[in-house]
């Protein structure tokens, strides 16, 4: 009995009962805290959700970032450096973020379908790759991997920009899709991305004016003053994009070689009657040497008289051929000569050998 006595004593009972309240109270009170604290979490993403939706509704889901840069150096060598991956590691944004970077790269290199991988920790992972190609264009696909996956598309295009200098333009086209979009309003990524192709258009001049002199892309075009025999040609003509010229020169060798058969006397070729750098585009028209002057179905048929033209070859892929053109052109322009039209023979191409530092073209600069 002294044992319990000593026991309530101890802990009376009314603050026994008390502390039992409280244990009670207390459960209950959190269970309606955490309720409202769910509800109050629930309306804070509903809001935020709403917010993202409103957002993506007027913000931009195609983005085009633009950078330009004038260069001392012909375009030849300049676009040597954009075309070849393997020369990326001269100027490129993000290679110098990541030297050590592991890089494999695929294809015949500065030639459509060519491109190069990429992993590390900075830079994550992806690929890129040559899209379509010709004498002052090259557009890219670009596929990023790690750390999220998304595509882009770009470009690069060298003009001539007067008195020995080049003109290079960097430009990068993506699509974010609704409800993502949403993120242009606070990332800035014309800023962000514009940054690093200021800074790798700034590091390819640097490169190319302090090494242009020891850098060619053909060497020393030999010009030759020969005189084209007469001919007919069944062609395709269209004036096109640069972006286009690989897709036309398909179809139109295959559609001419299909209807023409056995009439087919020679190398398949071109003739380009305009090149604007300006807008981009050509007039030209593609084919083969036929023999007779009968229509080919679905053909243009070009008759050629006889005529005079500076002829030149060139050797290797199609991109590194503007060193040759300028030659003729400059030729053409020193003995006051008038421009007809530009023919291309392509004697070896892609359709015989997939290497194309064995490719041959003949160009003549057919002239009045």
């Amino acid at each position: 009995m002294m044992q319990r006595y000593v026991v309530i004593k101890k802990f009376p009972i009314t603050k026994v009962i008390i502390y039992c309240k409280f244990c009670y109270i207390l459960p209950r009170n959190n269970h309606t805290y955490m309720k409202k604290f769910f509800k109050i979490l629930g309306i804070i993403v509903l809001i935020l959700v709403l917010v993202v939706l409103v957002l993506g509704l007027i913000a931009p889901k195609d983005m085009k970032i633009e950078r330009s840069e004038t260069m001392n150096a012909p375009k030849e060598v300049v676009f040597e450096q954009i075309v070849k991956f393997k020369n990326w590691s001269h100027w490129s944004p993000w290679y110098k973020m990541e030297p050590t970077a592991e890089m494999t790269y695929t294809g015949t290199d500065g030639e459509v379908g060519s491109g190069y991988s990429w992993k590390g920790k900075k830079m994550g992972a992806g690929q890129m790759t040559n899209a379509s190609l010709n004498g002052t264009n090259m557009n890219y696909d670009l596929h990023f991997t790690e750390p999220f996956d998304s595509k882009a598309k770009g470009s690069f295009t060298v003009v001539d920009a007067g008195n020995g200098q080049s003109k290079v333009t960097w430009i990068m086209n993506s699509h974010t899709p609704y409800p993502m979009n949403a993120m242009h309003v606070f990332m800035d990524m014309d800023k962000m991305v514009g940054k690093d192709f200021e800074s790798g258009l700034k590091d390819m001049k640097a490169y190319v004016e302090s090494n242009s002199s020891s850098m060619t892309a053909t060497g020393s075009a030999e010009i030759k003053q020969v005189q084209i025999p007469a001919a007919t040609y069944a062609t395709m003509r269209k004036t096109i994009a640069f972006s286009e010229m690989d897709k036309f020169f398909s179809d139109a060798y295959g559609t001419v070689s299909k209807e023409a058969g056995q009439r087919i006397a020679g190398n398949p070729m071109a003739l380009y009657y305009k090149w604007d750098d300006k807008n981009m585009q050509t007039d030209i028209a593609a084919g083969f040497p036929v023999t007779g002057s009968d229509a080919v179905k679905g053909a243009t048929m070009v008759s050629m008289p006889q005529g005079n033209a500076y002829m030149s070859v060139h050797k290797g892929g199609y991109s590194a051929s503007m060193a040759v053109h300028d030659a003729l052109a400059k030729k053409l322009e020193a003995d006051a000569k008038k421009l007809d039209v530009v023919m291309e023979d392509y004697v070896v191409g892609p359709a015989s050998e997939k290497d194309s530092t064995k490719w041959v073209t003949n160009i003549y600069y057919i002239y009045k």
